[in-house]
């Protein structure tokens, strides 16, 4: 079937990021061993509830205060989380290309805060999409199926008829069990020879 519509990731595939240099910062200022600041921010059901959008920005400012008995100011706190992130090279090329002949769209495991950070960062590289889909407003996360059929059903397209690229194997897999084509992410040369590889040009 005709591919109709190509979605990205957004993290390691447009914007590459580093979220131990947040990690490292915070434990600096607040004296809690890095390893720790790590497991609450980016493993922990707080972290996965932030992006799902169960929690607001303001509670998970809060519960990392108390958790780490911290008395950071929120404007700190926000720019240590958003400053970790790096555009990839080359990435506007390949996304002017491919929306001259189809729209594009994004989903994303992400929160508020670096959500609305990117976007006002990197506007050079939202400008082709369609649309975004970020798990905060969604309310899942991949690989979770419903959030796959929520953008198909919002974007009205049967899953044959999308490719969604992802660095991530197992988010792959969960796109490829519902139906769609799936490309995992390595390098944009790689990713250009995969497109092709599906029938789309570039």
């Amino acid at each position: 079937m005709k591919i109709k519509a190509v979605i990205f990731d957004l993290g390691n595939v447009l914007i590459h990021y580093d979220a131990q240099r947040a990690a490292k910062r915070f434990a600096r200022m607040t004296k809690v061993p890095v390893e720790k600041i790590w497991k609450h921010f980016f493993t922990s059901r707080v972290e996965k509830a932030y992006t799902r959008g169960e929690i607001t920005t303001g509670e998970f400012f809060r519960h990392a205060k108390k958790a780490f008995n911290s008395t950071i100011d929120f404007r700190t706190f926000a720019r240590f989380w958003n400053e970790i992130f790096w555009e990839n090279p080359g990435i506007r090329q390949v996304l002017k290309k491919l929306s001259r002949r189809y729209p594009l769209y994004l989903i994303s495991n992400t929160n508020e805060l670096h959500f609305n950070y990117v976007e006002k960062r990197f506007p050079q590289i939202f400008r082709h999409f369609k649309r975004t889909f970020p798990s905060h407003l969604v309310g899942r996360r991949k690989p979770d199926p419903r959030i796959y059929w929520k953008v198909l059903r919002k974007i009205k397209l049967r899953p044959e008829e999308t490719v969604f690229i992802d660095d991530m194997k197992r988010f792959i897999e969960g796109a490829e069990r519902v139906g769609m084509k799936g490309i995992r992410f390595r390098s944009n040369a790689q990713l250009a020879k995969e497109l092709r590889r599906v029938g789309i040009k570039i």
